[in-house]
């Protein structure tokens, strides 16, 4: 019964994180003013798939990506750099950060997303 009780409290734990949809909002680089964020998310268990860029017109390929007690990590490729971003899932909301480096330099941003209504 105490097996029984642990899966279902994972399995409703996989169900209440998943990110599958579309989410826009914003992207702010530190000290730079906000520009959109546009992300189509599929998640299947822990994998995370989908694009990222600041349109549904612009958008690049996530890689290495996953969810994990409603922290999301992946990465984008522009390109000369690899974008890292950790999200955190807060009901329709995903916030949190992307960095990379640049010519030596760490560049950080903020992002603030909320999941589209489905049509």
């Amino acid at each position: 019964m105490r097996h029984l009780l642990i899966l279902l409290v994972a399995a409703s734990g996989l169900l209440a994180a998943d990110v599958t949809g579309t989410w826009t909002g914003t992207f702010t680089p530190s000290g730079e003013e906000a520009g959109p964020a546009h992300l189509v998310l599929k998640q299947a268990g822990t994998v995370l798939t989908g694009t990222a860029g600041p349109s549904p017109e612009e958008q690049r390929e996530i890689q290495h990506g996953k969810v994990e007690n409603g922290v999301l990590t992946f990465e984008v490729t522009g390109k000369d750099t690899t974008m890292k971003f950790v999200l955190h899932q807060e009901g329709e909301e995903l916030k949190g950060e992307a960095t990379r480096e640049s010519d030596g330099q760490h560049q950080s941003a903020s992002v603030a997303v909320h999941r589209s209504p489905q049509h």
